[in-house]
């Protein structure tokens, strides 16, 4: 019989779970932002005050006992100077992309953030592109945690269910079908809060992650 999991909430920056295995992903995700920021030069302290973020939870992000939410990721990866998708996705933005490219459904990467009920899989064949395109899979209950901003536009189109989007202090409820395309310097976040999986594309230009 195998030791039940425990999934403790802890804010909306971040979850804790404990009693079981850590699945790959996020191990990985842990000591690639460790070793990015010894390549950096910086201390746990320093990272700490230049994502406003505490020392504990990047230390436990580090050693793979915290999954950061997409906005805390994202605050990381800007001040190590790196998209965060290339914590997510494994994948890069250097020069030379083809100028068509085919990403079957099989071929897609994905990342499902562990001890979280949302998952992201690239649609995009890499970051090297114009823009991203991610197709987003959020059950019921799932939200994005705080509002961020970055430079660009964002596009948003419900495939399923119904998807609530914050822009710029503003929620708007969004249907299957419905599309919102907003200036992403404005703060924004989603939530998920109806009884249904919701499936939506959202595409950044330039790539956000």
């Amino acid at each position: 019989m195998t030791q039940s999991s425990k999934t403790i909430r802890s804010g909306s920056n971040h979850t804790l779970k404990t009693g079981e295995e850590h699945p790959r992903e996020l191990i990985s995700l842990g000591s690639d932002i460790r070793r990015v920021r010894k390549q950096k030069g910086l201390t746990l302290t320093r990272l700490a005050s230049m994502t406003a973020l505490s020392i504990s939870f990047l230390s436990q992000v580090e050693r793979s006992l915290l999954t950061p939410s997409v906005s805390a990721l994202k605050r990381v990866a800007d001040v190590l100077g790196m998209p965060a998708g290339a914590l997510m996705f494994k994948v890069g933005r250097a020069a030379g992309a083809a100028r068509v490219s085919i990403v079957r459904r099989r071929e897609r990467k994905r990342i499902t953030l562990p001890a979280s009920n949302i998952s992201y899989e690239l649609l995009s064949p890499d970051l090297r592109r114009r823009t991203s395109i991610l197709w987003l899979h959020a059950a019921p209950g799932a939200e994005s945690g705080p509002a961020f901003s970055h430079e660009g536009e964002d596009s948003v189109i419900v495939l399923k269910g119904h998807l609530k989007v914050e822009v710029g202090g503003v929620w708007h409820d969004l249907a299957s079908g419905d599309c919102i395309c907003f200036h992403s310097e404005l703060p924004h976040r989603w939530c998920n809060q109806s009884q249904r999986e919701v499936e939506a594309i959202w595409v950044s230009a330039p790539p956000s992650f």
